[in-house]
């Protein structure tokens, strides 16, 4: 139904009860401190996949007069706050799941879906009160408070369902903001709403040149605050949840899977939901469901105001891209900029932001497949579909060893690609490779800089798949020669780490002589 008057706690018992379960009960402590304050109204917005429902559920299971839930709670973190006993099933809960209230039928005003919903739970939990005259939301909360003084806690999931759905329709999102700010602009139901915990993916203070709900207190991937405990999986919360399931995927494979968010306070952040699914099964994938993905990418890489061509090729490539977050609102109908379309992917957990370089990169293996789905279909016209296809005959080519090839597709690059630095020396030659070998996304994480061996290799890339292909680890070298990368690799021994996981590791060597404008390719072979 998608609208619940003091919901059951059925769904978050059966979560906690299952084998795989992390505790974030927590965050209940937060927010006892917060009912009846002024921080009473919270907006948590993070990627799809990262347990915004499960909090939600969480959130909704603790504070509902519809159950008793103390056999789950009081296993749980969050018997240990010190309000944990006066506010544990002692609320009137209204939850409502946005998305499973309108995509059903495809039903697009939420509000007066709202309505007739609450309206009839109302009815049913206040006989004695008349509701017939009540034409909105705000009037039927403050009728049932006239009437009973009881008060009540909104817990709303996918929030911001609409504005993704229907970007282009601008009437749809009017309408849905307007009745968000009915029930939390309106002075007269602030003493009736003593809590509103509301999650989503995109933030929601701003939508377009509009202040949407600014009296709410938003926690998002680019300031996760206090909150930042309960967005994804810590690496430890990983380890328990490898444990839990008995899986024999390592970290290292998880991490190179799931990982590559960081948010202060925590440090490493996993996705969550693709981390249980992968200990569940065993197996390191991409579980994202469906093509919503691919199409919320192109969304952001491409529409009738951008087309981010040259920074898609640098993200597949591994590299990062500059990005001033500061100009996003909610408004997903006006990624008319660089920076909103890229700020766009960063809530949705697409790309990672790195504040202290401020840039974005694609932040895992799992994301990167998606992301180069998505540039394929999109199809640039500038010719990025070329590239990828010529970045495919060169990977394909130097697996087979074939030096001559790698050296001249190098120099067609270099021609195409040479604007994007102002001179060539290992830095930018850095850059042209990673652009060079863009798909190999599709059979490898590329790695810039790692730390292997002895030092940091200038790139390398993994395997997705243990055992089909070898490692890569490419030394790039200007007016030097190709046998000295080969001996540094060898010397410094940045294949080690990978032979001993792996198995073979290809070791690439490329020279640019400044004075010819050529390339010169060595490829060797470690095997195990």
């Amino acid at each position: 139904m998608g609208i619940y008057l003091n919901p059951d706690a059925s769904a978050y018992r059966g979560i906690a009860n299952g084998r795989i379960f992390i505790d974030k009960s927590s965050l209940i402590g937060r927010l006892n401190f917060s009912i009846g304050d002024k921080g009473s109204l919270l907006c948590v917005t993070m990627p799809s996949r990262f347990g915004k429902t499960y909090l939600a559920l969480m959130v909704s299971a603790y504070y509902t007069k519809g159950d008793d839930s103390s056999d789950v709670f009081s296993k749980l973190d969050a018997s240990n706050s010190p309000d944990y006993e006066k506010h544990l099933n002692k609320h009137n809960v209204i939850r409502l799941d946005i998305a499973e209230l309108c995509d059903p039928m495809g039903l697009k005003d939420a509000g007066a879906i709202a309505l007739s919903e609450v309206k009839k739970e109302m009815e049913k939990a206040y006989p004695d009160v008349d509701f017939s005259d009540c034409p909105t939301l705000a009037k039927l909360l403050l009728r049932a408070y006239g009437a009973t003084g009881e008060r009540f806690v909104f817990v709303i999931d996918e929030w911001d369902y609409l504005l993704r759905t229907y970007p282009d329709e601008p009437e749809v999102a009017d309408r849905y903001i307007s009745f968000l700010r009915s029930l939390f602009k309106n002075s007269s139901l602030k003493q009736v709403i003593e809590l509103c915990y509301m999650t989503g993916i995109m933030p929601m203070k701003r939508y377009g040149t509009m202040s949407a709900l600014n009296e709410f207190n938003e926690y998002t991937m680019l300031g996760p605050d206090e909150l930042a405990p309960y967005f994804g999986f810590s690496e430890g919360e990983v380890k328990k949840v490898a444990a839990q399931s008995g899986t024999s995927i390592s970290l290292s494979e998880l991490k190179e899977w799931y990982d590559g968010y960081r948010l202060e306070g925590v440090g490493e952040v996993y996705c969550p939901n693709s981390v249980v699914q992968a200990c569940r099964r065993n197996f390191c994938r991409d579980y994202f469901a469906g093509t919503a993905a691919v199409s919320a990418i192109t969304m952001g890489l491409k529409n009738s105001f951008i087309s981010l061509e040259e920074e898609s090729s640098i993200l597949l490539s591994g590299g990062s891209v500059p990005l001033d977050p500061s100009t996003f609102s909610s408004d997903l109908s006006r990624l008319d900029t660089k920076d909103k379309g890229l700020t766009a992917l960063v809530h949705a957990g697409f790309l990672r932001y790195d504040s202290t370089m401020e840039s974005v990169t694609i932040p895992n293996r799992e994301v990167a497949l998606r992301f180069y789905s998505a540039v394929k279909e999109i199809g640039f016209s500038g010719g990025l579909s070329d590239l990828l296809q010529r970045s495919r005959d060169l990977l394909d080519r130097t697996l087979r060893g074939d030096e001559s090839f790698v050296a001249n597709t190098f120099d067609e690059f270099h021609a195409r690609l040479a604007s994007l630095f102002d001179k060539t020396n290992e830095a930018a030659l850095s850059v042209l490779a990673s652009v060079a070998y863009a798909d190999a996304v599709r059979r490898y994480f590329p790695l810039k800089e790692p730390n292997l061996g002895k030092g940091r290799a200038d790139i390398a890339f993994i395997p997705l798949r243990r055992g089909e292909l070898p490692a890569l680890v490419i030394e790039l070298k200007v007016d030097d020669c190709v046998e000295s990368a080969i001996a540094q690799i060898k010397a410094k021994e940045y294949y080690k780490p990978l032979e001993d996981y792996y198995g073979d590791v290809l070791l690439v060597g490329i020279n640019f002589d400044k004075k010819t404008l050529k390339h010169v390719c060595k490829i060797g072979r470690i095997t195990k």
